[in-house]
Parts: C-alpha cells; structure tokens; sequence
C-alpha cells in the first residue's frame, strides 16, 4: 500500500463513492481492491456511461481501512510512514544528511568551529548530521574504506568527506566551499555522482590521476549489472575528463574501482 491507495481509500471512507475514472488504474487492477468488490464491501454499479464504487459494508470497510493504515497522520519522518503505512520507505520523508569528516584542520559546522585535525587523530572520522559545512577545499570521496585512507594519496590540504547514503542535492547545498574535488569509481555511476554534483557546484573537478590510462590496464575489471547502464546525463556530458572515462569504459567495457590506488 502507498500513497495513491491510501487517498482513494481514504475518499471512499470519507465520501462512500467514487467513480470509476476517479480511481487510479493502479488501485483498480490491485488485489485488494478485487477483494473488496468480491466480497461485496465495495458494490460496483452503473453510472452514466461507466460505472461507480460505493461503500456498502461499512464496518468491514472500516476493518480494512484500519489493518491497511493503522494511523491517519501527516508523515514527516520515516517512523510516521510505518504508523501510517506499515512500511518505513514508501513516502518520501525529509531527513538532515549524515556525513562522515575527515581532515587536519579547523573547519565549521552549524556555525561551530570544530578541530577537525582532533577527531581525525584520535578517532579516525568526525560524523555529524549536519544542515551546514564550511571548509576551504572539500573532496567527496565515494567508497567508505577510500575515504578513511584518501589523505595517503591526495595530502593533508582538503577535507575528506562521505555521506551515509547517496549524496544528493538537497544534502550538498549544505556545503560551502572555494574548492571542491570529487574521488569517485570510474564506472558509470560514479560519473553520474559527479556530474550530479556538479549541477550543484559548477566549479567542482573529477580527480582523475595521470597514470589512468596505464591503471586501467593493470587494475580494470568486467563491466556487468547496475554499473553497465549509462543514464543520459553522461551520455550527453561534454566534460573532457567525463568524456575521457565514458570512451574508456565503452571501448573496453571495463571500468576501474577507485581503490586502484592502494596497489599503486
């Protein structure tokens, strides 16, 4: 059940007829709306031209109703979709973005100065569920076990930064910065994040290192499944460095892991 069922489910409680064209194809082929018509909770009669669905058991209606949306409440946060829904992800919730720091020096955050170079030393990573960060130079970097090592091969100059989660655009316009690096898998997802962040952040660069064409040879695996497919936004980029990782990975249909570095 989702949110279409739950509105014309909800106008049928409320208003004890809908007609036909009001009811949402879905709904109308669905197995549980067949169930109410065979068991004669819901009658269809004719209308006009076409047909109408009205309450005509009310309780078992309202049973129904009741097992499907245990509460009739506004959703704001994944716990109201199960109380509404029994089912955390089926409407779409706003939520502060959880992101993983790491860095060597002080950078703010919700207006906080934090000593980055503290955390970083002591526990390795500094999280936050953050609504504004400001730092110098940032590089996004893809891969949780990338980012905990990516100072080893970039240096200490910018702020390492992971999401929980896929980076999207609400979450990345709570970045402020001069200087943004993106370090991501050269696959097609991974060209699709960038040129994705890059809508945001019209200055932000794909590190792409000197050596590619030679680690791409050494290190490149198979392309298959998810990574194979390209979306439109990297088929028409016009980026010379997005351009150069699309012909790559088209030509030789392979694509190189962002831990290629590690064996370097």
């Amino acid at each position: 059940m989702n949110q279409t069922d739950f509105r014309t489910y909800k106008k049928l409680k409320d208003d004890t007829f809908l007609t036909e064209k009001a009811i949402p194809k879905s709904v109308l082929s669905s197995p549980h709306f067949k169930g109410l018509v065979f068991s004669m909770i819901l009658e269809k009669t004719k209308s006009g031209r076409g047909f109408r669905y009205e309450v005509s058991k009310v309780t078992e209606f309202e049973s129904f109703f009741k097992t499907h949306f245990p509460e009739d409440i506004e959703v704001i946060d994944k716990s109201d979709n199960v109380r509404k829904f029994r089912n955390s992800k089926i409407q779409k919730t706003a939520s502060t973005p959880i992101f993983m720091l790491r860095g060597f020096e002080t950078i703010t955050i919700n207006g906080n100065e934090v000593n980055l170079k503290y955390y970083t030393n002591k526990f390795q990573i500094f999280a936050c569920n953050a609504g504004k960060i400001e730092a110098e130079h940032i590089c996004i970097v893809e891969n949780l076990d990338t980012f905990l090592v990516a100072e080893k091969l970039l240096g200490k100059n910018y702020v390492f930064l992971h999401k929980y989660g896929r980076i999207g655009k609400e979450s990345l316009s709570g970045l402020s910065t001069d200087r943004l690096l993106v370090f991501v898998d050269y696959d097609f997802n991974g060209l699709e994040e960038f040129l994705r962040i890059r809508e945001v952040f019209e200055f932000a660069q794909l590190y792409v290192p000197k050596n590619y064409d030679e680690l791409f040879r050494l290190y490149s695996q198979s392309l298959r499944g998810n990574k194979a497919e390209m979306t439109n936004r990297v088929k028409q980029s016009s980026d010379t460095e997005v351009i150069k990782i699309r012909e790559s990975i088209t030509r030789n249909n392979r694509f190189l892991e962002q831990q290629y570095w590690k064996y370097d």
